[in-house]
């Protein structure tokens, strides 16, 4: 079936739309990873063997800032990221309006499910920490609950969009 004009985009728009945001936020990422360490002092060592800190409460809610700023940035001034200009889809309202920072930050929290899982995934398939629960599950279960969620998640009309009153649409060239 070919998408019209404003007519709900495709997953498999939303998904390469998604692969490309990915790809500019693991830059962002790093990027905001070198303004951070010169304040963050020395790693702990411990016997050899560096402690992680990917849960450290004030680096999560710095990197969450990070993210909901670049999102909502571009949720609120076209209603575009880089990665859906790229694929042609736009994310508004239902009434077809641009979207406001305290809609675009109730999208942003809806959507946090998919990124734990994938930050699951990747932190237990490369050992980058230990979580002990997980322990017990092949990796490759793993990321396939991962990508289950990121499907299900980016199908048209699914539910964080419902409940954020917002859709993805087509809009070709």
């Amino acid at each position: 079936m070919k998408n019209s004009e404003n007519s709900i985009a495709s997953i498999q728009r939303r998904l390469a739309g998604l692969v490309y945001d990915g790809l500019l936020l693991f830059a962002i990422t790093m990027l905001a990873g070198f303004l951070l360490v010169p304040f963050m002092g020395e790693v702990q060592l411990q016997e050899g063997v560096k402690k992680q800190t990917i849960f450290n409460p004030l680096m999560t809610a710095y990197y969450l800032s990070v993210y909901y700023f670049f999102f909502g940035w571009f949720w609120t001034h076209g209603g575009q990221t880089l990665g859906m200009r790229a694929w042609h889809t736009k994310l508004v309202t239902l009434d077809n309006q641009a979207l406001d920072w305290k809609i675009s930050l109730v999208r942003f929290v809806l959507s946090l499910p998919m990124w734990f899982f994938w930050v699951l995934a990747v932190g237990k398939s490369t050992g980058g920490f230990e979580i002990k629960f997980l322990d017990s599950i092949p990796n490759e279960l793993v990321f396939a609950l991962a990508a289950a969620w990121l499907v299900v998640d980016h199908l048209p009309n699914n539910w964080r969009d419902k409940v954020a009153r917002t859709k993805i649409i087509y809009m070709p060239k």
